[in-house]
């Protein structure tokens, strides 16, 4: 299983009405790939999948991209006063070696 941490600027992004907003958008980007389950952190999101770590990724970082096209076009009020959602940065979660 790949997991993918996608890092959030601000955990007001997240919260209440917004976050789902978020959440269900990029679970709709994210929602062809095998086995997928994502998970909304208090600071970011967490995507789980059966794809190797390379595509997955790849597919992450053009969905987080697309989010965030979405969220800057939706919220632009809230986009210009607190900045972009997505900090730039995915990070790959390995598995622990026994």
């Amino acid at each position: 299983m790949t997991r993918i941490l996608v890092p959030v600027r601000y955990s007001a992004w997240l919260a209440g009405e917004l976050g789902k907003n978020l959440y269900e958008s990029l679970q709709r980007e994210i929602k062809d790939l095998p086995e997928v389950q994502l998970t909304r952190l208090p600071r970011g999101f967490l995507v789980e999948t059966k794809e190797c770590e390379g595509v997955t990724v790849e597919r992450v970082a053009r969905a987080v991209s697309a989010l965030e096209s979405g969220v800057k076009e939706r919220y632009p009020v809230f986009h210009h006063e607190m900045g972009p959602v997505w900090t730039g940065t995915l990070q790959v979660i390995f598995p622990a070696v026994a």
